[in-house]
């Protein structure tokens, strides 16, 4: 990635502005022109590894990080990345605050009140492993008296949890790690899982274990968040995420920071 055209300001400053209240900033959505002329103002929430984080050398990093540098040069714009908190962050930008949210955020109804987004850069969701020689599971219904395991708390706990109706036994964990332990060693039959988290450990580690394509599993397609009323940011944004995915910059992100070889659209 080229990084000469991006304005990284230091951490403990961000940290301050977001004790700045809504009131004191401008309402009026910048579009294309204004941040041509000026800085592309984005935010994340920098606490959402492995799409935004603050590494041990106290640099904002992640998936998130590395598209809104690779967009900023498609759009020739400089780009100063910065962190809000997640709860307020809509408002913020609603608020004229930054230009634009690239934070993994679903597109969801309630959002679409206060902001527009572009096409979706990627979608997660709930996914399904078994292990390599696993050759019995290419359905719901193929969960049929299996042990199926989940992390306790999490959405594919809840689905599974749902789900069953007697058919499989439910098998808790605390996290991830002990799930995928469980899972190579044969104390269960079935994962259900957040698909990121287990893509990152994938590429971290080889672990004998394949994702099965089951249907019928919730899914969430993330976009950038813009302001209301910028409408040619908007359009080139889109124009620059169809860039990246043509030229391969895209891919290489997701190799990456979620896992080589991964079909992340």
């Amino acid at each position: 990635m080229h990084n000469n055209r991006l304005v990284r300001p230091l951490v403990g400053t961000l940290v301050l502005l977001g004790a700045v209240t809504l009131a004191t900033l401008p309402a009026q959505a910048r579009d294309l022109p204004a941040i041509q002329e000026d800085v592309f103002q984005v935010a994340n929430s920098g606490a959402y590894p492995p799409f935004s984080f603050v590494n041990t050398d106290g640099e904002l990093v992640g998936f998130d990080v590395d598209i809104a540098e690779a967009l900023a040069e498609k759009m020739d714009v400089e780009v100063n990345i910065q962190t809000s908190p997640w709860n307020g962050i809509v408002a913020a930008l609603a608020g004229g605050r930054f230009d634009a949210c690239i934070c993994s955020m679903s597109a969801t109804e309630e959002r679409q009140k206060a902001v527009d987004f572009t096409d979706p850069y990627y979608s997660s969701g709930l996914s399904i492993w078994v292990r390599e020689e696993t050759d019995d599971v290419a359905s719901i219904a193929d969960f049929e008296g299996k042990r199926v395991g989940s992390t306790l708390g999490e959405t594919g706990n809840q689905w599974a949890t749902e789900k069953a109706d007697g058919r499989w036994r439910n098998q808790t964990f605390q996290g991830l790690p002990d799930m995928l332990n469980a899972l190579t060693t044969g104390r269960i039959d079935v994962m259900v899982a957040d698909d990121i988290p287990v893509y990152v450990a994938l590429n971290e580690d080889d672990l004998p274990i394949k994702q099965v394509d089951v249907g019928e599993l919730p899914r969430f397609p993330a976009a950038i968040a813009v302001q209301k009323g910028s409408p040619e940011l908007r359009v080139a944004l889109n124009e620059a995420l169809a860039e990246i995915r043509a030229d391969g910059t895209y891919q290489e992100i997701v190799d990456t920071w979620i896992g080589q070889g991964v079909d992340f659209n």
